[in-house]
């Protein structure tokens, strides 16, 4: 994963965004409007620690940093209902900017769908870690909000899965094809649309992040606890650790986002189990320390995210991002699942390449499109990953939503925010053959080696 989004706002209009959410969607959007420029023109900062971090090897390239999108536009959102209006104005007109059309308004009146990009080679940052001649979306992270919100699951997308991608504006439909070659075929959209289209997901809302964003992003928190099973020395990375626990922060934590080297089994899928380790340890931080709800901290990190994360402009607005923030914010650890979208290496049709497993992805998604709990197999961590709490990864499970949806849909309309469904059971299913963790899951990752 490699790409970061962001947060907002401030105070002086904080109590009229409390009163409802249609007055706090009154609210905020007129903040956007430079002619409600509000008086107050102070507010904390944001600090950048942590050199840049060049690549190693041809290669490297941005991976899986793509769900701290997600999970930084939750961050984000929350605090658009404690910070002041200078902070709505400020952050939410950077995010404003830089916004990407891809079509329809989105909701997130019942189950909403957001995906967060990684790319590889952002055209934002030039060529400061490197020049790979095209910009690639290296990182997919799709994140499902349950219909009454009280589950989310994140599924991440193998970079070189073998898909079918829908024609995107001069580019034609595609078989047989990379994931993360959408981006190059018609930018954010088309991995939006390429996405839908695997999955038969609406996706109205969309994050991309850089390299750069990712160390902005992990100063900002003040770092992210993550472990790891023994010593790990990569010189593609520069990544040097000790086993055992450590706090990243700025080039550190990208470059542990970035390892594939130095965990499990060499391969960029062992790069997923320490992206939804990192995530989940970013989740339990900042619910701990109230990260979520203290003025100061939440406006640093919406200045961070504002200027290192492109979004949606179904997104970039502050409303749609104070309703996201909240209805995340009440989600529990243990309701929050990340996993792996299935898929095999031994194709001998595709060397190197993620061939998906049909009948297992469906059953996944399937469960996610509904709503429906799941519990994943004990142990079932992932390539690069063990458990670190004792109990497996069968230990959690996305627990289904309460609220019925209506039945199935095929061929999904682009801009609703919601999917459906049939009604949720009320018996957890066993995923089996889908790796990942819940948040409240510690994971280690295991040192190559």
């Amino acid at each position: 994963m490699t790409d970061p989004d962001g947060p907002h706002r401030n105070q002086t209009s904080s109590a009229r965004a409390r009163s409802g959410a249609r007055d706090g969607v009154a609210a905020f959007d007129d903040l956007i409007d430079a002619r409600r420029r509000p008086a107050v023109v102070s507010g904390p900062g944001y600090r950048v620690s942590g050199a840049r971090h060049g690549r190693g090897g041809g290669q490297l390239g941005l991976r899986r940093l793509a769900t701290i999108v997600g999970m930084t536009a939750a961050v984000v959102v929350v605090s658009a209902t404690s910070l002041s209006a200078y902070a709505a104005y400020d952050v939410g007109h950077g995010f404003q900017q830089g916004a990407v059309d891809i079509g329809g308004a989105g909701s997130t009146d019942g189950a909403f769908n957001v995906l967060a990009i990684g790319a590889d080679n952002d055209p934002s940052q030039g060529q400061a870690y490197g020049d790979r001649g095209a910009t690639l979306n290296d990182s997919n992270v799709l994140l499902h909000v349950s219909a009454d919100h009280t589950q989310a699951v994140a599924v991440s997308f193998p970079r070189d899965l073998i898909v079918d991608q829908p024609a995107c504006g001069d580019s034609p439909a595609v078989t047989n094809t990379p994931l993360n070659q959408a981006y190059g075929r018609g930018g954010m959209d088309c991995v939006a649309s390429t996405i839908e289209h695997v999955t038969d997901m609406q996706v109205p809302f969309a994050a991309q992040v850089s390299f750069a964003g990712v160390i902005r992003m992990s100063d900002a928190v003040g770092g992210v606890p993550v472990c790891v099973t023994d010593a790990v020395d990569d010189p593609y990375t520069g990544l040097q650790l000790s086993a055992g626990e450590h706090t990243v922060s700025g080039a550190t934590a990208l470059a542990f986002l970035r390892d594939r080297h130095g965990v499990g089994d060499g391969s960029d899928l062992s790069r997923i189990s320490s992206l939804q380790q990192f995530l989940s340890s970013l989740l339990r931080k900042v619910k701990s320390e109230g990260t979520l709800r203290d003025p100061t901290e939440l406006y640093g990190l919406a200045k961070a995210a504002s200027k290192n994360i492109t979004l949606s402009t179904s997104l970039a607005k502050p409303a749609t991002m104070v309703d996201m923030a909240r209805a995340f914010d009440g989600i529990g650890l243990d309701h929050i699942t990340f996993v792996q979208y299935p898929g095999s290496v031994t194709d001998p049709a595709f060397p190197g390449k993620v061939v998906p497993d049909q009948a297992t992805a469906q059953r996944l998604m399937g469960a996610v499109r509904a709503d429906r709990p799941f519990r994943l197999d004990a142990g079932a961590t992932g390539r690069g990953a063990t458990d670190a709490t004792g109990g497996g990864a069968g230990g959690g499970s996305a627990t289904g939503s309460s609220a019925d949806q209506k039945g199935g849909a095929s061929s999904p309309e682009r801009g609703s925010g919601s999917d459906v469904g049939p009604s949720p059971s009320a018996t957890t299913q066993q995923m089996s053959g889908v790796t990942g963790q819940t948040a409240r899951q510690k994971t280690c990752a295991v040192a190559a080696g």
